[in-house]
């Protein structure tokens, strides 16, 4: 809804115009865009389509970091005669806070800037290898509450009370720290017939001051001068920037806008921050610089985007021109990425935690000022952009090669979903992480080096599980990690957030650690000698950990131990499984060839054994004559037929491994049952709606209705299925006519399996750029905005995209 301050904006010549009826929405990520058709309603036969473009550019680490996006305006005129036209950015600059923020500023004794301060700039004057722009530059601070306290031990942390209670002194008021963060929009400097006008620092909630804009803009198609300095203590400030151009009968103009924001610090609950990626490249914010880096970035967008988009383009074009996917797959498949950077994500310059040592330009190294040139304050606009520009090509060259040094490529987390709040979940984090292993793969290796560092922590921190109410540690020394911890706390030193079970007792994480490696080394043309060596010893310990608790007869194969002890952490396992003994086996094949990459032929032999007696034990125990059961014991669901049974055999066809399966027929039979009922049949259940894969069946066609997590749809899981189906079709070599005909039917099995994900997802339950964890027979979701559906990305992953499979 409009806000009521806002009812004098029309929004058109009529309020009662409708301009959803006249606008039509495209998305591929990162562009999208939206046409506007005789937006005034003046039948003036304009049209507007505004493209709004972000630098999320795979194998780039320097300008995907930018907190930065550009709106470019292209306005034609099939009309006769020429028509001004004016475009007007408003944005308020907001920090998501509320009243309580603006009273812990009004209180803090120790708060001396503004709560919110716009000024504008003006960056010209240069040599030509950036873009002049002008613009407002929106700066707010606010003192935030400490939420965890650390104690001696870093990794050690108790909730801040209110107030906060010292044994051995009087109380206290709760500890504070100051946020600052600046935006910035610009347009580009003096283009010929161009009007620049805005209004600075206008208050949003003030109903007169909003009609005074609109009313200016509505009758002049013009604000105020280009220049302001507006601070405030209390209340709300917004700016406005206006462009307004003729445009000429039967031709078109293009205006541009840019918006950045710049937070250089990612402060947790602990009070502590981390540089965030994109600061290095910036004047340090300690310095007096620091003021030019938003404006700056907002510059480098509107001197760049044109050389993203070509290389988004060349990214891009050979998937939309395949003939081997279909044309619903092609934008499903972009715009499943949103999540990398909608996530809760923050990319940070750290290694282990700590900040690295580098950063931005300090007062002792400040960039040289041209005083000729547009500043802010005192600071050269253009010189910070020329400086960052050739700092970013510097340090991307550098990551190309860095095997995932932390160093070199900071540390990404992103959060397992926007209602599950921990960072880089690892199981779930095994079906997304093809996304970064495809498109950004020093970052995996960097995610899976933390996850290596992790084994080795230790937490002794007993908690109350909310599963089954048992106490445990936060974290056992020689485990995989869960979670890389909450934004609540300090994520990387304060580990495994999650408290629903106890998980250093499930059994899928060493396995799926392992086999994400094995993945990432699978070519060995390219040297990842030093990220090997980095998280080897962790692939053994945990390993080795797991076969000591697990396998105590000495089989070969792990036990699950009838409680929920994997991803699927309400739904209990008991025995051999088809899901953890499938991993389990995959992971030991794994382990054999990594050691003998490491040249320790002992090892190696020693894992290749225990991996084929654990492949005869999975084949013997599970295998029915048609399909892996769920597991080999289990009062209601033993039989139940598991979409993700073959998960184990389809991560030995990514990494180029021994099979799983010990014959081809069983994992082609497997995948035929599990389309005809957790595909066909729950699509029927469904209304007829192609809806996913459902997580469990029974043989009798009915939903293994045992928990809530066997009757639901995971998302994630029915894209990775579907990359099964492929994965199985790929493997068929042969021209025969049978085999043709098998190939066929496995790869349309797979996408339908997958459009069920966009068709129910999408389209019938409107879960567009929120893909959910889950749902159900009714829609209802579980988790929305979730990690796990990135592993649409394994469907493409090792995808001939010149060749027509179907």
């Amino acid at each position: 809804d409009i806000p009521w301050s806002m009812k004098s904006w029309t929004w058109g010549s009529s309020p009662d115009i409708d301009l959803a009826a006249r606008s039509t929405y495209h998305a591929l990520f990162p562009r999208s865009w939206t046409v506007y058709s005789d937006p005034t309603n003046s039948n003036s036969r304009i049209e507007i389509t505004s493209k709004q473009v972000s630098p999320f550019i795979p194998d780039n680490y320097t300008d995907s970091s930018l907190p930065t996006a550009v709106f470019e305006f292209t306005i034609v005129n099939s009309g006769d005669k020429d028509e001004d036209v004016s475009l007007m950015f408003t944005f308020e600059n907001n920090d998501g806070g509320d009243e309580k923020d603006e009273a812990e500023h009004l209180r803090s004794n120790s708060s001396t800037a503004p709560r919110r301060h716009a000024s504008t700039f003006d960056a010209s004057g240069g040599n030509g290898s950036v873009v002049e722009s002008a613009g407002i530059s929106m700066r707010h601070t606010r003192r935030r509450k400490i939420a965890f306290e650390k104690g001696e031990d870093e990794r050690m942390s108790t909730p801040v009370e209110e107030p906060l209670c010292s044994c051995t002194g009087p109380l206290k008021p709760p500890a504070t720290y100051e946020e600052k963060t600046t935006f910035a929009m610009a347009v580009p400097g003096q283009e010929d017939g161009v009007d620049v006008s805005a209004s600075v620092g206008f208050d949003p909630t003030n109903t007169v001051a909003c009609e005074q804009l609109w009313t200016a803009f509505a009758n002049d198609g013009r604000l105020g001068e280009l220049n302001g300095d507006v601070k405030s203590t209390v209340g709300e400030q917004a700016s406005a920037l206006c462009q307004k151009t003729t445009v000429k009968a039967n031709s078109s103009v293009t205006l541009k806008f840019s918006l950045s924001w710049d937070s250089p610090l990612a402060i947790f609950g602990c009070g502590d921050g981390l540089p965030r990626r994109h600061s290095i490249f910036f004047p340090n914010p300690a310095s007096s610089q620091s003021s030019a880096t938003a404006p700056a970035l907002a510059t480098i967008a509107l001197t760049k985007y044109k050389s993203w988009e070509a290389e988004i383009d060349a990214w891009q074009g050979p998937v939309l021109n395949s003939p081997a996917v279909p044309s619903w797959f092609k934008n499903q498949l972009f715009n499943e990425l949103y999540y990398l950077t909608d996530g809760g994500c923050v990319w940070v310059d750290s290694t282990q935690a700590r900040k690295n040592d580098r950063g931005g330009a300090g007062e002792g190294d400040a960039v040289k000022m041209d005083r000729n040139s547009g500043s802010v304050g005192d600071v050269d606009i253009l010189a910070v952009c020329v400086a960052a520009i050739a700092k970013m090509e510097e340090i991307n060259k550098e990551s190309q090669t860095a095997q995932g040094d932390s160093a070199v490529i900071g540390e990404f987390l992103y959060l397992e979903g926007h209602e599950y709040i921990m960072y880089n979940t690892s199981d779930v984090h095994f079906y997304a992480s093809f996304a970064l292993a495809k498109l950004f793969p020093q970052i995996q290796l960097s995610v899976l080096r933390d996850f290596g560092l992790s084994v080795f922590q230790e937490d002794i921190e007993e908690r109350k599980l909310l599963g089954e109410g048992e106490r445990a540690l936060r974290k056992v020394n020689g485990a995989l990690v869960h979670d890389l911890g909450s934004p609540s706390e300090y994520p990387i030193l304060k580990v495994n957030a999650y408290n629903f079970q106890d998980v250093s007792r499930w059994k899928d994480l060493p396995s799926k650690f392992v086999l994400m490696i094995v993945r990432e080394v699978k070519d060995e043309s390219v040297d990842k000698t030093a990220f090997l060596k980095a998280v080897w010893p962790a692939m053994q310990s945990c390993m080795d950990r797991a076969a000591t608790l697990w396998d105590s007869d000495n089989t070969g194969m792990i036990k699950n131990e009838g409680f929920p002890d994997q991803t699927y952490d309400v739904w209990i396992a008991d025995g051999v499984s088809a899901y953890t003994g499938g991993l389990w086996v995959a992971a030991l094949f794994g382990m054999s060839k990594i050691a003998a990459r490491m040249e320790d032929m002992e090892r190696s032999l020693s894992y290749l054994d225990k991996a084929k007696r654990a492949k005869a034990i999975y084949n013997e125990t599970l295998w029915n004559g048609e399909y892996y059961n769920y597991s080999e014991k289990g009062r209601y669901n033993s039989g139940s037929i598991m979409a993700d049974q073959l998960c184990g055999q389809w991560w030995t066809r990514i990494c180029g491994l021994e099979n799983v399966c010990d014959e081809d027929v069983k994992a082609k039979s497997s995948l035929r049952k599990i389309h005809e009922y957790n595909v066909v049949r729950w699509k029927e259940l469904c209304g007829g709606v192609l809806n996913g894969a459902v997580n469990g069946m029974k043989p009798d066609g009915t939903v293994d209705s045992s928990c809530l997590q066997s009757m639901e749809v995971w998302t994630g899981t029915t894209y990775g299925l579907a990359s099964e189906f492929l994965c199985e079709a790929s493997a068929i070599k042969g021209d025969s006519e049978e085999e043709k005909k098998e190939r066929a039917w496995l790869w349309n099995a797979g996408f339908e399996t997958a459009r069920g994900v966009k068709e129910a997802g999408w389209e019938q339950y409107g879960f567009g750029f929120a893909t959910p964890e889950a749902w159900d027979r009714k829609g209802a979701y579980r988790s929305l905005g979730y990690m796990r559906p990135l592993s649409i990305w394994s469907m493409v992953y090792d995808m001939d995209l010149g060749k027509e499979w179907f």
